[in-house]
């Protein structure tokens, strides 16, 4: 149908032609016409191209779009799966003993552990805090936060002037953890349990021996201050 509509003017020019101009060769412009219908296939030839070329883009744009479509159906079956999993290692009650099926698991590694506790920590629940701490050392003793733990876990019973039990916990720390990068700042934390307990003497001995051990570091700077105002 293109090609009719372009050849129906092209034999009119053809035609006028050769009214207004009788001397003009019949022949010439015949091949001419000729010419402009080979030019007149290969146009249409290029236009069904690019109808095919566009029904191609139209089917894979389609198919792109179902795609995404069932992917996020597959998204919202996950979330689904992922909200029904419960944080526990244990069974079901003793109740549902005949069900083979048991509570999805998340494992908590000692980072895990140790992340929640402090945010705990920060945010006031002094009593959630220990018991993930608590958990951590019990679960992971040779964790590198293990020694960590074990400090916060005074720290929070020293807060409380709580003195007695949180000198136990600073004295873990120096025992088991020896190498530990909370020594320092435990020896530290026990001279102040003890002078909080008022036995200055045991206060004074730790303090210098933080200042002896470890020169130059923040808590041997905090132990000069500390000595000083014991021996006024």
């Amino acid at each position: 149908m293109r090609k009719l509509i372009l050849l129906i003017p092209l034999s009119l020019i053809a035609f006028s032609c050769v009214q207004n101009q009788p001397n003009t060769n019949v022949s010439q412009l015949q091949s001419k016409v000729q010419e402009l219908s080979v030019k007149v296939d290969s146009t249409d030839k290029k236009v069904s191209s690019l109808e095919e070329r566009v029904a191609k883009l139209e089917d894979k744009t389609a198919a792109n779009e179902e795609q995404i479509y069932q992917i996020k159906k597959d998204l919202e079956e996950i979330k689904k799966t992922l909200s029904q999993i419960t944080v526990s290692s244990q069974p079901y009650p003793s109740g549902e003993k005949g069900k083979s099926k048991r509570q999805a698991v998340v494992q908590y590694g000692p980072k895990d552990l140790y992340r929640e506790a402090f945010n705990a920590m920060e945010a006031g629940d002094f009593d959630r805090a220990k018991e993930l701490f608590q958990q951590l050392v019990s679960q992971y003793p040779d964790s590198d936060l293990a020694d960590n733990a074990f400090y916060w876990i005074g720290e929070i019973y020293y807060s409380h002037n709580d003195y007695e039990t949180a000198a136990d916990y600073f004295q873990r720390v120096i025992d088991k953890y020896p190498e530990g990068n909370k020594v320092p700042a435990a020896m530290l934390k026990l001279a102040l349990c003890y002078k909080g307990m008022n036995e200055i003497d045991r206060a004074k001995e730790l303090l210098k021996e933080v200042i002896e051990k470890y020169p130059g570091t923040p808590e041997a700077g905090i132990a000069k201050v500390k000595l000083m105002e014991l021996e006024r």
